[in-house]
């Protein structure tokens, strides 16, 4: 696997599915947009109803706060816990679509999605208690390397970015896995991550710095326009009319939207591309993606 071609044939799959990629980024795009007017209203809903259930009494004592509190994070909660569903739903989608193992529809990557999206929320969940774990036993570390001063934490730094670049290469496929290959068990997909990126680790976490500075790159060329708008509207008298106010601010929105559509689209295919081509030299074999 070499880093120039696992590149090359990340940005050659968003050129040639575009069109799909960019219907379905645009289809969450707009789930996301309704998630948070139901976000807004649903808080909203929850404080008055709140407020309405303490009758008379005072809001800010103890236990009145105590219950609002409880509720409104209750309510957030229930709400980030969606929003990973939907971003997990997207990238299955958008990764599926993206894949060089198949040749996929704009409804059957949809549906990938939403099939996916139970199995790699919980993933996201089994990962962010390991990292939870993992933090904690390199805060404990820390603390017995803290009497070395700086050095000891330079090297406690030096060690936790080695870790967590060796272990997110080693996992670089775990979506891919889940959506393209269909394995909905979280620890059988890790372990099928495992297996196909095994020897490939710095190849992976070569290939994804470089992936880093390129998409870097193209969304600063994008932003360029809104750079020099931004630096433009600091000065208060250039917002004395409106007319290019209102065409600025929509200028940056758009920008805004093309980095995010790009980003996602490119990100997507490149862990499709990863997983594709760790499966072909693994011996699952590739289907013909540029005919």
């Amino acid at each position: 696997m070499g880093i120039g071609q696992v590149i090359s044939d990340t940005f050659g799959m968003v050129k040639d599915r575009f069109g799909t990629l960019l219907g379905l980024w645009a289809v969450y795009f707009g789930i996301f947009i309704v998630m948070i007017f139901v976000f807004v209203i649903g808080i909203g809903t929850v404080g008055i109803a709140g407020m309405a259930a303490l009758g008379g009494s005072d809001p800010m004592a103890e236990g009145n706060l105590l219950g609002l509190g409880t509720g409104m994070i209750a309510f957030v909660v229930l709400f980030y816990l969606a929003y990973i569903f939907v971003a997990m739903a997207q990238y299955a989608s958008l990764i599926t679509a993206a894949s060089p193992l198949r040749q996929t529809t704009f409804g059957d990557a949809l549906g990938v999605g939403w099939r996916a999206a139970p199995a790699m929320l919980l993933l996201m969940v089994i990962l962010i208690i390991a990292y939870i774990a993992l933090a904690l036993v390199m805060s404990v570390a820390g603390t017995a390397l803290s009497g070395m001063g700086s050095a000891g934490s330079l090297v406690l730094a030096l060690v936790a970015f080695a870790l967590f670049a060796w272990l997110g290469s080693r996992l670089a496929p775990l979506f891919a896995v889940m959506a393209v290959d269909g394995v909905r068990n979280p620890f059988t997909a890790i372990g099928r991550s495992w297996q196909l990126t095994r020897g490939h680790a710095l190849t992976i976490f070569l290939a994804s710095l470089a992936f880093l500075v390129i998409v870097l790159i193209v969304c600063f060329v994008v932003m360029l326009p809104s750079i020099g708008l931004l630096r433009s509207m600091m000065d208060p008298t250039s917002l004395a009319d409106a007319a290019p106010a209102l065409g600025g601010m929509a200028l940056l929105m758009l920008s805004f939207l093309v980095v995010s559509a790009l980003f996602t689209m490119l990100y997507s295919a490149f862990m499709a591309v990863i997983h594709g081509t760790l499966s072909n030299a693994s011996g699952g074999g590739m289907v013909e993606a540029f005919a």
